[in-house]
């Protein structure tokens, strides 16, 4: 789309915005989204990539190369929240299947807690909705071994 091979590449669909550059797509978001003030710890260049990049090494790379899958209609849903590892096993099996998903980002304090509690009768993450299949379903392990079945090649 943008003419080169490289990561990270970001379309902002609500203006057509498109950049590459993990700083600067943050400062764009930020200041786009939110109140203009890029937290520390994403703002020290070179020092928060590598940071983010000590912490792949536990995982072993999972979710940095492709595996095949069949692409399901719709997208699926996930209610998560990045700090949690088991969100993060989630993730990286439908980054790895490149599958198309939307994520509901449930924060600490954020609002979408009271929405998943309201809509599922509790708080836990991950969760899953897979609107072609019609499951819902909490456990990481679960969703995963769903995922592969489902949608792996």
């Amino acid at each position: 789309m943008g003419g080169k091979q490289q990561f990270p590449y970001m379309v902002d669909p609500n203006t057509g915005v498109s950049m590459y550059e993990s700083d600067e797509i943050i400062k764009y978001l930020v200041g786009k989204y939110g109140d203009g003030n890029v937290p520390l710890m994403l703002s020290l260049g070179l020092f928060t990539t590598l940071t983010a990049g000590f912490a792949m090494i536990g995982r072993m790379g999972k979710g940095s190369s492709y595996k095949p899958s069949k692409l399901p209609p719709k997208p699926l849903e996930l209610w998560a929240y990045e700090p949690s590892p088991f969100c993060k096993v989630v993730r990286e099996v439908l980054v790895e299947l490149e599958l198309p998903h939307i994520l509901h980002s449930c924060a600490r304090g954020s609002p979408k807690r009271q929405v998943l509690y309201e809509r599922v009768g509790h708080f836990q993450v991950p969760y899953l909705e897979d609107p072609n299949t019609g499951v819902q379903m909490f456990e990481s392990a679960d969703i995963v071994e769903y995922i592969q079945a489902t949608y792996a090649r």
